[in-house]
């Protein structure tokens, strides 16, 4: 499995890769680790070559913004790509004789004489649409194109395409022309669980409301209040309880926790007891690939609202809402019902069931699934969502 970074290490994009590798691991005979890195100096004369062939003759007139649009312009370049495929091929090269190889994201093309599947929470072409992320600012056409062509050309290459939600799979078909039968959903684990704790005892009379959310404008921090303002209009008694990179909010029946550090005992205290006291858990973001809060929501037994713009909708099921986030009315409404407390209840009692399908081992069990090893015995691996 490779990933851009040590894929052993905790820290390396939220952790996923690590716990992806562990699961591996527990499903695979022997499983390599590899980081698509390449070596210092190869970064440094592939970013060099990218960003120059990305130079225009404003950036000279602006070298400031320049240097920060040549950036991304080289990272997303096609130098950049080939140096990490000739990277992750060396180290495959030198791990032995392997049955497939699991690649982090689309971003070239498979070794040659090696299964590979991709794997991803997001298409090129829908980060463009749905959401401003600063990476992709800057790049021109071109830079876009070439982008689109590589991740194409790695999803032909493969034996199958693997995404984490259904958002990113219908993208892997309609936009790249993948045939349904080679794109499969697999999900994505938990790596907390605030697990139901006596949910009967919960108080489902009175409405509860919690967001966790550490990027306050995309995950839509201001709708939320806005929306729970007038929540309060018909429900006095509702409460908002904010963890994360909240502002200073003063505003009747809300409570702001700031960032509760989970590696704390005391702040994961705290944050386990507000999601065993919530009856809704709320993220309604701008954008959101796929939501593994939501699980964790789940888990909890309490339903969700989420965002439509994007994957939230594989990690809620039936135990919740997606909303427009550009669409206030939307947010208040399911809100308005989920203050219903036979409603919060129903839904919020699908959760556990369904969380039980997000853990790394059932996600590296479809994966290997996927794979199509010849003579692989697949009884008992779990099914595509």
């Amino acid at each position: 499995m490779s990933t851009t970074g040590d894929p052993e290490d905790p820290s390396t994009a939220s952790g996923w890769p690590a716990s992806l590798l562990s699961a591996l691991r527990e499903v695979a005979a022997q499983v390599v680790g590899i980081s698509d890195a390449p070596t210092p100096g190869r970064a440094r004369v592939a970013l060099a070559a990218g960003a120059l062939r990305g130079l225009q003759p404003s950036d000279l007139a602006q070298p400031r913004t320049a240097k920060a649009r040549l950036g991304n312009v080289a990272r997303a370049g096609g130098p950049y790509s080939a140096a990490r495929a000739r990277s992750a091929r060396r180290q495959l090269a030198g791990a032995g004789p392997l049955d497939g190889f699991v690649q982090n994201g689309a971003d070239y093309p498979a070794p040659a004489g090696l299964r590979m599947v991709t794997y991803q929470d997001s298409t090129v072409l829908q980060a463009l649409r749905a959401y401003e992320w600063p990476h992709l600012q800057g790049l021109s056409q071109r830079d876009i194109d070439g982008l689109v062509r590589r991740q194409a050309a790695a999803y032909a290459s493969a034996v199958a395409c693997c995404a984490s939600s259904h958002w990113t799979a219908a993208s892997i078909i309609s936009d790249y022309g993948m045939a349904a039968g080679k794109v499969h959903v697999v999900g994505l684990g938990s790596n907390e669980t605030f697990a139901e704790q006596g949910s009967a005892q919960r108080d489902w009379s009175r409405p509860r409301f919690l967001f966790v959310g550490f990027d306050w404008k995309r995950k839509n921090g201001q709708a939320v209040l806005d929306a729970f303002a007038k929540t309060r209009e018909s429900f006095p008694d509702a409460t908002l309880d904010l963890v994360g990179g909240h502002p200073r909010v003063a505003l009747e029946g809300v409570r702001g926790h700031g960032p509760l550090a989970l590696d704390d005992p005391a702040s994961r205290a705290k944050l386990t007891a507000l999601y065993r006291e919530a009856t809704v858990f709320l993220m309604p973001s701008l954008h959101e690939p796929t939501g593994t809060v939501h699980v964790e929501a789940a888990a909890a037994g309490i339903a969700s609202i989420g965002t439509s713009n994007g994957g939230p909708k594989t990690c809620i099921g039936d135990g919740g809402y997606v909303v427009d986030p550009r669409v206030p009315a939307e947010l208040l409404d399911a809100m308005l019902k989920l203050c219903n407390p036979e409603t919060a209840k129903r839904l919020g009692a699908l959760g556990p069931e369904h969380a039980k399908l997000f853990t790394w081992r059932k996600v590296a069990e479809r994966i290997v699934r996927a794979l199509e090893i010849p003579d692989l015995d697949l009884g008992g691996y779990a099914e595509y969502l």
